[in-house]
């Protein structure tokens, strides 16, 4: 990742939702390769022979789109002011993520009726599309507490 950084590479940055019924991954930009790993996309796009079933051996993938407008900003912070680097890692601040996607199609108002989101874990990551998911860095995980179901559906989450 720090040499295609130094290239001047931008990396996508992406949250995982985990639903009730799957994983749903949502970014600013189309995810394509991002999850070949995780398995097949399970809507439909892939068929089975009967050998096999889309998703079936792995977690799997229920939705991948570019629905998200913003993040808001992050910052990791380690209080090392009196103790040692691995005492700071204990003491560290919880943190808080802030997450507004488009929902002017009312797309997300239909799906948590049958998936609620509140009180699922959401997971934010950066890293490049054409590299696998497990050499991405991984940058939040947190349980969602609050939504908002506007045209722009604001994702509160924090961090336990």
């Amino acid at each position: 990742m720090h040499d295609r950084l130094m290239r001047g590479e931008h990396p996508t940055p992406y949250i995982v939702i985990d639903t009730h019924m799957g994983y749903r991954a949502y970014a600013m930009k189309e995810l394509t390769a991002v999850f070949d790993l995780l398995g097949l996309l399970a809507d439909g796009s892939v068929t089975a022979d009967g050998s096999e079933t889309a998703g079936g051996d792995s977690a799997g993938v229920l939705e991948k789109s570019a629905r998200v407008l913003s993040f808001g900003q992050f910052e990791r912070t380690l209080q090392p002011k009196k103790d040692d680097v691995l005492t700071a890692l204990q003491s560290k601040q919880l943190q808080h993520i802030s997450i507004e996607m488009d929902n002017a199609d009312r797309y997300f108002a239909r799906l948590i009726a049958t998936e609620p989101f509140l009180g699922r874990v959401l997971r934010a990551y950066i890293g490049f599309d054409n590299e696998p998911q497990s050499n991405h860095l991984r940058t939040f995980t947190g349980i969602i507490s609050e939504l908002s179901v506007l045209p722009v559906m604001t994702i509160e989450a924090d961090e336990r």
